[in-house]
């Protein structure tokens, strides 16, 4: 009996001791995690290599939005700026391109991250009670604990060439971005143009219907008095309710213009939006060659096509070295100990070369596939210059038809002005008929909507032109 109460006291003062013990680990495991384990993160983050990366892909994220500046209200006067910049902001597929310059350059610095040494550290402790019929219980407590630094780049070559690769993709999704902005820009303007010529469309329209509603007011007054027949008044209001009816369609594709710039925008809206009608549409003096010249120059497509092609010269490379041997370097070093003592260091170097013999023809076929790889970014290279080739010409042939165009439809607007004036006023004096002075106000009203569809066909072309050579 006195032995197992004599075991029983043993037990008890045992577990005592290992709380204590346990309670000294924990607080030496709460000041190594908060004190050494930083200062190790630290160091690592601090190195140049690390600081590279960064940089590089902080400089890449910066150049994405430029200056931060607010974005204009949407329910002041917008001009041709102010919607292009709410567009970059908030279309989706901006925010998209955005996002993918963004991941290509995380991809950058995990792929310089190579070069750089793992940091670990470790601790552990425990605790064990055991009990044979007819001895003494056994208890054991254990605690260790480890930090080490290693080292380990298997094939060096490997490395820089993905690193290349990652560089070239991060370039590649600028040229993205920026293809995105430029057919962005191009959208906003067509959208933009659009409303415009809507919203005078709808004012050429009223002044037609106004002028159609004096002329019905006027006939009906010289059929009152029995100086015009029945057949002038009934003509007249037919003529009235025709333009009311076109009136009505004017306003409902205002509507629909204001709707699909909303879009564009990437803003979901209901109301009108207020544009500055000053548009000031410069004449562009450039032949089809140095469209061409500028359009192979600074497409951002045909940059990005470049770069594919880069990337597959270099997955060519990549695949053909998997017929030499790799060669591959290694450095750690480890201290660790007992009771969270670093009384043990291990420091190691090492170096190996690994020679394929034999892969199954792995290599073979990786060979074949990046060499059709290449041939396949060399034939999208040659069809993207002849897309090219053919929508600076189409843009080219369309910004001349509206030149010539413009002063055409000038013209015609006064020939129609002056026409309209005389059968208005021949109708007046008793001497014209309802048919000739209505025809001369349809022949004026269309010259005046031809020439505000040839101005505004000007601009949306010429934004086509600017799209297809790759500037803004």
């Amino acid at each position: 009996m006195l032995y197992k109460a004599t075991g029983k006291l043993f037990c008890r003062e045992s577990y005592f001791l290992y709380i204590i013990n346990m309670m000294k680990k924990l607080i030496y495991l709460f000041f190594f995690s908060v004190l050494v384990l930083p200062n190790v993160a630290a160091q690592e983050a601090d190195s140049p290599l690390m600081q590279e990366a960064q940089a590089e892909a902080a400089q890449a994220l910066a150049e994405l939005t430029g200056e931060d500046k607010p974005l204009p209200d949407l329910d002041g006067k917008l001009t041709l700026d102010d919607c292009i910049a709410i567009a970059m902001s908030n279309s989706p597929r901006a925010v998209s391109a955005r996002l993918s310059v963004e991941s290509a350059a995380i991809s950058l610095s995990n792929a310089k991250n190579a070069f750089l040494p793992t940091v670990s550290a470790g601790v552990d402790t425990g605790f064990s009670s055991s009990h044979t019929n007819g001895q003494e219980r056994d208890n054991d407590s254990s605690a260790s604990s480890s930090i080490g630094a290693s080292l380990s780049i298997s094939g060096i070559t490997d490395i820089g060439r993905n690193i290349r690769t990652q560089r070239l993709q991060l370039e590649q999704s600028r040229m993205n971005l920026c293809d995105v902005e430029n057919s962005l820009v191009t959208s906003v303007k067509s959208a933009y143009y659009a409303l415009i010529a809507a919203q005078r469309a709808v004012e050429i329209r009223t002044k037609s219907r106004d002028l159609y509603q004096e002329q019905y007011e006027r006939t009906k007054a010289f059929y009152d008095e029995g100086l015009r027949p029945k057949v002038d008044v009934t003509t007249a209001e037919v003529n009235l309710n025709n333009e009311n009816l076109n009136l009505i369609r004017a306003k409902n594709l205002v509507k629909t213009q204001n709707a699909q710039l909303a879009n564009v925008m990437g803003v979901p809206r209901d109301t009108p939006f207020i544009l500055d009608d000053e548009i000031m549409v410069e004449k562009e003096d450039i032949s089809f060659d140095e469209a061409l010249t500028r359009a192979y120059e600074n497409r951002p497509d045909v940059k990005s096509a470049k770069l594919s092609l880069q990337i597959s010269e270099i997955n060519l490379t990549q695949a053909k070295a998997g017929y030499w041997p790799t060669f591959s370097l290694g450095a750690s070093f480890s201290k660790g100990g007992d009771e969270f003592r670093f009384d043990n260091d291990e420091a190691r170097l090492f170096a190996g070369v690994e020679i394929p013999i034999f892969s199954a023809l792995k290599v073979h076929n990786g060979v074949k596939q990046a060499q059709i790889g290449l041939e396949s970014a060399k034939n999208s290279n040659r069809s993207l210059v002849n897309e090219v080739y053919l929508e600076v010409q189409r843009a080219f042939i369309n910004l001349n038809e509206a030149a010539e165009s413009i002063p055409l439809a000038e013209a015609t607007v006064e020939k129609a002005r002056e026409n309209r004036e005389l059968a208005r006023g021949r109708y007046n004096e008793g001497i014209g008929d309802m048919l000739t002075f209505k025809d001369a106000e349809i022949s004026y009203t269309d010259a005046e909507l031809n020439l505000l569809t040839a101005r505004f066909d000007y601009a949306v072309v010429l934004a086509e032109l600017k799209q297809a050579m790759g500037t803004k």
